[in-house]
């Protein structure tokens, strides 16, 4: 176990120099071999927190000035990813959200539609046999009359 501890502290110590190492190449880059090429409003904010010019600073602290505004950058944008990415994902749960209302909402008057084709069918269907019941008793009526009819030629 301290074996595995051991390596994973001498792991994460040469990790963390060679990414400081990257980082510093990355600002020679940018900024030039003496950190000197920096811009305008870089070396105003330095001018400001240290209350020295930038051609006079050393090295070392216009390195550790552009190291410190690359992570501040680096935490930003870090932190604009994850707020867009929350606001992303509260718009999606706000989507769904209404999506599933909507849903309800359709179910609900397609039952409704349903419930209203299954009223009217019945009512036609009593119609039918209302109109049915009235044929039949119309039908034995006029049987009625005819053989009513028929008794009183007779006599």
């Amino acid at each position: 176990m301290r074996k595995v501890l051991f390596f994973l502290i001498i792991f994460l110590m040469m990790a963390s120099l060679s990414f400081a190492k990257n980082i510093e190449a990355q600002l020679k880059q940018e900024f030039g071999q003496d950190l000197s090429h920096a811009p305008f409003f870089l070396r105003f904010s330095f001018l400001k927190q240290y209350g020295m010019d930038w051609k006079e600073s050393s090295y070392s602290e216009r390195k550790n000035f552009l190291t410190r505004y690359e992570n501040g950058v680096a935490a930003e944008l870090a932190q604009e990813k994850a707020e867009a990415k929350a606001e992303s994902d509260k718009e999606k749960e706000r989507q769904h959200e209404k999506d599933r209302i909507a849903r309800k909402i359709k179910a609900r008057l397609k039952a409704e539609a349903a419930e209203e084709k299954a009223e009217k069918d019945e009512y036609t269907e009593r119609q039918k046999s209302f109109h049915q019941v009235v044929v039949g008793q119309q039908r034995e009526l006029d049987q009625m009359v005819q053989s009513l009819q028929q008794e009183q030629g007779k006599n």
